[in-house]
């Protein structure tokens, strides 16, 4: 275990040789994220060192946090960045895949750093672990989709905050999930990388302002 220091965050993270070490897209994420005065429940999914959740906890201590992830050594490892951070009193941990032993909780805010690499010649030789991890569908965004409709079945309003890349999304991408009632999607900022672009999302679930969002005519 290594222990790094994140001076612009004001964190300091341990983290074991095999979980994902925060790279430009999980500090693109972080930059992006709004939480507003009347979110008091975020859920992560995914969250590997724990690093979004533990910023946003310390500039937002009225906020529970609650981080998921289906990695046993990552859960135990952000219990520990969770621990050395001095927050443990505001974000709860729970080893579990996505959103799937919390369906009776009702989050202002899901925050998910997906998959989003589209399945191809370039993955194919990827280990299968590996590929759950890298890997968001045939063509890259039907994982973090399947999210959005789930939360949409929930039937809440709910502000998701996740990441496309333009090796399989483009413009014409959002669009159609903007054809679907009671779902918009604002494009927050991107980065360009070497190989390909993230897009920052925001997805709007239910109503803003308690408007019903209604698919354009």
């Amino acid at each position: 275990m290594v222990r790094y220091d994140f001076p612009k965050y004001e964190i300091i993270l341990d983290l074991e040789e095999d979980i994902y070490f925060p790279a430009d897209d999980t500090f693109a994420l972080i930059d992006a994220i709004q939480l507003e005065d009347n979110h008091r429940f975020v859920i992560e999914i995914g969250s590997g060192s724990g690093i979004i959740s533990i910023v946003l906890a310390k500039s937002n201590p009225k906020v529970r946090f609650l981080i998921t992830d289906i990695s046993l050594p990552a859960v135990k490892n952000i219990k520990k960045n969770i621990e050395i951070n001095e927050i443990r009193n505001t974000i709860d941990l729970v080893c579990m895949d996505k959103l799937e032993a919390s369906i009776n909780l009702y989050p202002d805010v899901v925050i998910w750093n997906p998959p989003y690499l589209p399945m191809g010649d370039e993955t194919e030789n990827i280990k299968a672990l590996d590929k759950v991890m890298v890997i968001g569908g045939n063509k890259g965004f039907e994982e973090a989709f399947k999210l959005m409709q789930y939360l949409k079945s929930l039937n809440i309003n709910v502000i998701l905050y996740t990441i496309f890349s333009s090796i399989g999304t483009s413009e014409s991408t959002f669009n159609t999930i903007r054809e679907t009632e009671g779902i918009e999607v604002i494009v927050c900022s991107e980065v360009n990388l070497f190989f390909e672009k993230l897009y920052l999302v925001k997805v709007i679930i239910g109503e803003i302002n308690g408007k019903k969002i209604k698919t354009e005519s």
